[in-house]
């Protein structure tokens, strides 16, 4: 995992070469105007699996090949003037002849209700692992190279030692890197 902006080494980032991304960048944040960018990156059959709030849907330059959520637990956070919105967005790019690995039938719902399970959080938005493992097992091969731009709490890093997938991670706050 490198500890640096993404976004200033992207270009140094060969185009053409990557197979699957998993980007959960900071919500409200901008990074949809780099979806090209992030794009260029990716072998002709490849996918992305672009994390968002609802709201940032609309931001996307492209439209999926379909929106998968993940149903977040519910927490006791305050809400002001709107509905709580515990889910999150995620959608998913594929393109040529991309990898799509059926895993058994009860588990390939596009609605996801996984959760992180430990006793304290390595990182504020941790994603749960069991759904990193579902998304990396479906969507890529062994020996792929998955990349994970806003690492956070390298869920995705430990995920793809344990499928046999190459990674490449980018965490911008040093206190993340373990």
């Amino acid at each position: 995992m490198k500890n640096q902006d993404v976004i200033k080494d992207l270009p140094n980032i060969p185009n053409g070469s990557i197979d699957l991304m998993i980007i959960d960048p900071p919500y409200q944040s901008g990074f949809t105007n780099y979806f090209n960018d992030f794009k260029e990156k990716l072998k002709p059959t490849g996918q992305i699996l672009w994390f968002c709030q609802p709201t940032e849907m609309y931001d996307l330059p492209e439209r999926p090949l379909q929106i998968l959520i993940w149903k977040e637990p519910y927490s006791p956070k305050p809400i002001r003037k709107k509905y709580r919105e515990f889910l999150d967005i995620i959608a998913w790019y594929a393109y040529g002849d991309y990898t799509f690995n059926k895993l058994l039938w009860n588990l390939m719902n596009s609605v996801f209700e996984d959760v992180v399970v430990r006793e304290k959080r390595l990182h504020k938005w941790e994603k749960p692992e069991t759904l990193m493992e579902r998304l990396i097992l479906v969507h890529s091969k062994e020996g792929d190279l998955i990349f994970d731009p806003f690492a956070g709490s390298g869920i995705i890093e430990n995920v793809c030692k344990k499928l046999g997938r190459k990674y490449l991670g980018y965490e911008i706050l040093p206190i993340k890197i373990e």
